[in-house]
Order: structure tokens, then C-alpha cells, then sequence
């Protein structure tokens, strides 16, 4: 098993940036979060980067903006391809193959999300100024790693369902993109919203009683949980008989 999985891996991997042999879009999506989270960002905020919190930001959305311009290739690219009929009639177990494309994005969202946020710290020590070596918080640390996880498991297990049910490529990344900004766009608008029905003043209240970590820790027991749900509907969904019908 834990070899078909490396199988898919390995064959996953050599294609994760290939768009029609279009290489430039593929360095595209590598360089653009890290020119823009990993130096740009850091440069404005200076010292504040480290203790401020704002690479939480980082840590959530890179892999969204990551994962979300190539998971939906996974399943939805092979059929559009014709070989997904091909993997399909091969010896490898259903659970390899989805396990292998799976593990591929969540590797890859989650690893560049870590060189973004390691890149950061670099330049933020470099703008300091202030002599010595600088590091995240110990509590922003915890909260990017593992959020930077889980935010990976969630839009690879996310947009998988969604390529599996697709026909093309172009209609699973419509979708996926639907379904993670929506939410942003409501919320941002909740947020845009609030002091309207709300005093400042206790929005201001509220907002100074919250927690970090203990936000942090509520936003990732969530993440956490529709990690679960999403990769337990993946899994009901990806029924070889149906698909190569």
C-alpha cells in the first residue's frame, strides 16, 4: 500500500506545475506568494512582522491560493486527458490513488507555505536593524505551522472532491474558487457591516477581550473537524466503478 501511494506520488509530483507544457505559469504560482508574502509584506511591517501575528494571514491563505490553482487538476485533468481510464484500470487500490494525489497537494500547499514564511523571517531579520536574530512568537509559530497544515489538508481535500465530481478542469476550478472566496467575501462584508448595527466602542470592547491563541485554537479545532468531513467525503466519492462509467 505505502508503496502504490509513493507510485502516485511520485507520478503526481512530476505534473503538480505542467499546464499544457505552459512552464511560465507554473513559476508563476511559485514566485507570486513569495515575492509578495515572503518579501513585500514583511519589508512594510519591519520589525512588527515577528509579534504582530500577520503572518497567521500568510499561513492560511498561501496554501488556499496554492493548492486552489492546482488540486483541480487531479482527477478532472486525467479525465479530460483520457487516462484517468487508464489509472483507473490499473492494480492500484482505490484508497493509493486518492491517498497518493491527496498527500501531493497537502505536501506541496504546506511546504511552499513554510519556505514563504521562512523567507519572511529572513527578510524581516535583514530590515530590522536592530542587530541579533529575530523569531516568530513562540505562540504565531505553533499557530502558523499547524494552520498552515490544516488549511492545506482543507483545500486539497476540498478541491479533490470537487475534481473527482468535475468534467473538466476549468469547471472544478471555477468551482473550487467559489467555494473558498465566497466565504471571505461574506465575511468581509460581515465585518464591513458590524459597527453599522454595532457602537465602535464595543466593537472595540469585544475585539480587546479576544485571545489569540485561544481564537487560534477554536479556528483550528474547526479547521480540523471539515479536514475530517471533506477527506470522509472524498473518500465515499471516489468509487472506481462509477468513475470509469
Amino acid at each position: 500500500m505505502a508503496k502504490d501511494i509513493l507510485t502516485i506520488m511520485w507520478k503526481e509530483s512530476k505534473g503538480l506545475l505542467h499546464y499544457s507544457d505552459n512552464r511560465w505559469k507554473g513559476i508563476a504560482i511559485l514566485v507570486t506568494p513569495t515575492a509578495l508574502f515572503g518579501i513585500l509584506i514583511p519589508i512594510q511591517f519591519s520589525d512588527g512582522w515577528l509579534t504582530s501575528g500577520w503572518s497567521l494571514g500568510v499561513a492560511f491563505f498561501t496554501p488556499l491560493i496554492l493548492i486552489a490553482s492546482t488540486v483541480a487538476e487531479s482527477f478532472a485533468g486525467e479525465r479530460e486527458r483520457h487516462t484517468l481510464e487508464t489509472l483507473l484500470a490499473s492494480r492500484l487500490p482505490d484508497r493509493a490513488i486518492l491517498l497518493g494525489k491527496l498527500l501531493v497537494s497537502v505536501i506541496f500547499g504546506w511546504g511552499m507555505t513554510l519556505l514563504v514564511l521562512l523567507v519572511s523571517l529572513v527578510v524581516a531579520n535583514l530590515v530590522d536593524g536592530r542587530g541579533g536574530v529575530q523569531i516568530y512568537r513562540i505562540d504565531i509559530l505553533w499557530i502558523d505551522i499547524l494552520g498552515s497544515l490544516l488549511a492545506s489538508g482543507f483545500v486539497s481535500s476540498l478541491g479533490t472532491l470537487i475534481s473527482i465530481r468535475s468534467a473538466t478542469v476549468q469547471a472544478a476550478s471555477q468551482s473550487i474558487m467559489l467555494m473558498l472566496f465566497l466565504p471571505l467575501l461574506l465575511l468581509q462584508a460581515v465585518v464591513f457591516l458590524l459597527p453599522a448595527f454595532l457602537p465602535k466602542e464595543t466593537v472595540s470592547a469585544i475585539a480587546g477581550q479576544l485571545n489569540l491563541t485561544n481564537v487560534a485554537a477554536a479556528i483550528l479545532a474547526v479547521l480540523l473537524v471539515v479536514d475530517i468531513v471533506l477527506f470522509l467525503g472524498a473518500v465515499s466519492s471516489f468509487q472506481r466503478s462509477r468513475l470509469i462509467l
